[in-house]
């Protein structure tokens, strides 16, 4: 077998086991039924290593034929696949196996302990490929739960985070404002929907923001229209989940040069997507900020989520 039907083979069964286990997740999270959320995760998870037995499987089966062959090449070619592909699936850390197993640990814990701490009576934003993780909705309603009263959260780019937050707020009382700025009208309204069902569309604020064309040191960038953001002040929490990454490089950045001020003295700035170059770039920026010879910290790092602490 050559190594591209190797790789083909690897790729197709890698992304049977996605799908089916993506479709039982995001299906169960449409209809806000956990379990199914679960179980189509760990499905998922076990479908690939399922599937990778396989593999595995049918390589030993070729190396047991070649093994008869005077094309002792080949053999040498299959073994080192063969050792190849059981370091990547195996148990060891960093292998597929070890991550896929912490990534349904986390998720999975992150979901519940969300569900235990505000029970909510409707439906949340259904979960997609682009949304914040479970562990970031959770660290961003810690925050929450530890502002001052009356403070603002401005959230770039909404979603099922920008529920949980509120329903954080509720727990404390309702006397902490959401604002969320979201450029797309229609995920702006399932948003509102979801909003609404849980009953605190009081304390969101959304408002559409179509991209506007701003000046960075980037040069010219798109990003949301100054009416609906320059009316804040002192706020306490940021979460920058938005513009896309696809609006053009470094699409988040705007947000230092344009809100740093407009941030409450100590407030938190929550980086998602920390992982990705143009917002480790982005990272950098904000943590060479001075303020009267003072700059911002570096506070939690949660998986692809970083937390800074203004001065």
């Amino acid at each position: 077998m050559s190594r591209s039907r190797l790789t083909r083979s690897f790729l197709v069964l890698m992304g049977a086991g996605c799908v089916i286990g993506a479709a039982l997740a995001v299906g169960g999270a449409v209809a806000e039924n956990w379990v199914v959320v679960v179980a189509g995760l760990v499905l998922g998870m076990f479908t690939i290593l399922g599937a990778l037995a396989v593999l595995l499987a049918r390589i030993q089966s070729q190396t047991r034929v070649i093994e008869a062959s005077p094309r002792r090449e080949d053999l040498k070619q299959i073994r080192d696949e063969l050792r190849a592909i059981t370091r990547r699936v195996g148990t060891s850390p960093g292998s597929l196996e070890a991550r896929l197993r912490h990534h349904v640990i986390r998720d999975t814990s992150a979901l519940l302990t969300l569900h235990d701490l505000y029970p909510t009576p409707g439906e949340h934003v259904p979960l997609t490929s682009w949304s914040a993780y479970p562990a970031t909705a959770l660290m961003l309603t810690e925050h929450v739960r530890e502002l001052p009263a009356g403070s603002t959260v401005l959230e770039l780019g909404s979603g099922a985070t920008t529920v949980w937050m509120a329903l954080a707020s509720r727990r404390r009382g309702g006397d902490v404002r959401i604002v969320s700025l979201e450029a797309s009208a229609d995920f702006a309204e399932v948003t509102r929907t979801a909003v609404r069902r849980n009953a605190v569309d009081d304390l969101v604020d959304l408002r559409v923001a179509a991209l506007d064309a701003v000046t960075t040191k980037h040069g010219q960038q798109q990003w949301y229209e100054a009416p609906a953001w320059n009316d804040l002040t002192a706020i306490g929490l940021l979460f920058i989940d938005g513009p896309p990454g696809g609006t053009g490089p470094n699409a988040r950045y705007p947000a230092v040069e344009l809100l740093a001020e407009q941030l409450a003295p100590g407030a938190v700035v929550v980086i998602d997507d920390a992982d990705r170059d143009d917002e480790k770039a982005m990272l950098a920026d904000w943590l060479a900020l001075d303020r009267g010879g003072r700059h911002p910290e570096i506070i939690e790092v949660r998986e692809n989520a970083t937390a800074l602490r203004m001065p």
